[in-house]
């Protein structure tokens, strides 16, 4: 199952070390980590969004204890199922069409998620390539995302490749 944990991490060095062990050790294999170092909770920690891949339910419950034993407040917990997995690249000049914009836009969209963002950067003034993986609920959401993504990608004058194969 694929799971997304939000949590508030103390600004101290070796939090987020210390809060990813867990999900290593009990076997959640990790997909994407957000550490938003930049803002901090009314508690005045930092919020961190942990995404990953765990096969059974006691493992996710491990995690989970070992996470809260270890006094991380963890703040939102959600399954975000198996997921339909696709994965496309981008060319052109991504981060000055603002990357983050697409990232928020194809996010908007309900049962979207763009899990892993791979960056290749030309030099300063020339093309950057980006891997794009985005998980959806279903094939439908999957092709709502790609045609947004066609979208933008016009919009922004980005070469869009998609994958042929999607993976469950």
């Amino acid at each position: 199952m694929l799971v997304r944990v939000e949590m508030e991490l103390e600004d101290v060095p070796g939090q987020l070390v210390k809060a990813l062990d867990p999900i290593s050790r009990f076997g959640g294999n990790i997909q994407n980590v957000v550490h938003e170092r930049d803002k901090k909770t009314p508690l005045g920690r930092v919020p961190v969004t942990v995404v990953f891949d765990v096969d059974e339910r006691a493992r996710f419950d491990k995690i989970m204890s070992a996470l809260r034993e270890m006094g991380v407040r963890v703040t939102r917990v959600g399954e975000m199922g198996a997921g339909l997995k696709s994965t496309v690249l981008m060319v052109g000049h991504i981060i000055h069409t603002d990357i983050r914009d697409t990232i928020d836009r194809l996010n908007s969209l309900e049962g979207v998620r763009v899990l892993d963002l791979s960056l290749a950067m030309g030099a300063v003034g020339e093309e950057s390539t980006a891997r794009m993986v985005i998980v959806t609920e279903d094939e439908d959401r999957a092709r709502a995302a790609l045609s947004l993504l066609t979208e933008i990608a016009s919009q922004k004058k980005l070469l869009l490749i998609k994958s042929l194969e999607e993976t469950r």
